[in-house]
């Protein structure tokens, strides 16, 4: 018997078969969990693969998303960050026909937070999200992220390794530097700088002035004048992003410079210049300081100097970006995850909360 059924008729009965719960909402949990489900039948696969046929069947339904494809394009991308997918330099395949610009299906993993919580990671061909009947009930989606939260008593390690889910450590996961003592990471800096010969003039150079007496991270930028010591920098490049490096200064004038990313590393110059910078300043006793708002259910991080790419994924994955308050950026973090986050930002980011 033909039956004529309408969209929220159709979304219901897809958030059913996708182990969403009752509703017929088309939310991030929505587009997250079809396109997992997609990966798992598709991949590997193209990204635009993966788009253009959750678009496609989506389309006719005239949903309320101004720019689908953007849309879809931002949860794939999320969907890699959080290590659902892979992408091909991340894997290894015999396979001459498998394209540098396709993703994988990561197999199941699940990675254990200090807060006794297992995030879930990769799906199977056939299920997207491949965990017992009774433990998929529990499993509470923050955007891309799925967090198996611990019964009283309960070992999730134990207990998800047991039914084949492979088990990654928290840092592997996030991809964090080595662990090392600012101390140690100038030591290393200042080595490099008194091995180099003497630097060339460098038009337009601008030096983070950390002994300014500001919040303001942009007031900090200044030009050289005066300066004696070791300063992070940053220099305009004709076209792209400014190049960032560790230099020596005497009097204002450069005579040795290290640029930033040192060879060999996987992260950006920023990224490697502001943690540098943080350890500086807490050499100095003068350690960043970040704000912690209580707020219903969780707590709120504020923080006045920027984060790493690796740290502010870290925090964005295990809580949620939000809205700056009269700061430069902002994270709302479940209260049980407060703790091991707060030591996070102190062991690797020598950041101070204030009192």
């Amino acid at each position: 018997m033909i039956e004529i059924v309408n969209v929220d008729e159709i979304i219901a009965s897809a958030r059913r078969d996708l182990g969403l719960p009752v509703g017929s909402e088309v939310d991030s949990a929505y587009w997250f969990a079809g396109l997992r489900r997609l990966a798992g039948q598709l991949c590997p696969c193209s990204p635009r693969t993966l788009v253009s046929s959750m678009g496609g069947s989506h389309r006719v339904f005239a949903l309320d998303v101004p720019d689908l494809v953007g849309h879809l394009e931002d949860c794939v991308d999320a969907l890699v960050a959080v290590g659902d997918l892979l992408e091909f330099h991340d894997v290894t395949t015999l396979d001459e026909k498998v394209k540098a610009t396709w993703v994988f299906a990561a197999p199941p993993s699940f990675v254990m937070h200090p807060s006794g919580a297992a995030y879930i990671l990769g799906l199977a061909p056939d299920d997207a999200l491949p965990l017992p009947i009774a433990w998929r009930e529990r499993v509470v989606s923050r955007g891309p992220v799925r967090v198996l939260e611990p019964l009283p008593g309960e070992d999730l390690d134990a207990s998800l390794k047991s039914i084949g889910f492979r088990s990654l450590s928290l840092n592997a996961w996030m991809r964090s530097p080595r662990l090392e003592s600012a101390a140690s990471l100038i030591a290393g800096l200042d080595a490099k700088l008194a091995a180099l010969g003497p630097a060339g003039h460098v038009p337009d150079l601008k030096v983070f002035d950390g002994a300014k007496d500001t919040r303001s991270y942009r007031a900090r930028w200044v030009a050289p004048s005066g300066q004696d010591g070791n300063y992070i920098v940053r220099r305009p490049q004709a076209y792209g992003a400014d190049l960032w490096g560790y230099a020596r200064l005497e009097r204002g004038e450069l005579t040795k410079l290290v640029d930033f990313p040192v060879p060999g590393s996987r992260y950006r110059g920023c990224d490697m210049a502001w943690r540098v910078q943080l350890a500086i300043d807490a050499l100095l006793k003068k350690p960043q300081r970040y704000r912690i708002v209580p707020l219903d259910g969780a707590k709120r991080f504020d923080l006045f100097f920027p984060l790493p790419d690796w740290a502010r994924r870290r925090l964005s994955t295990i809580g949620q970006e939000v809205a700056p308050d009269k700061c430069l950026m902002s994270f709302c973090l479940p209260l049980d995850s407060v703790r091991a986050e707060q030591a996070f930002l102190k062991e690797y980011l020598f950041l101070e909360c204030e009192e």
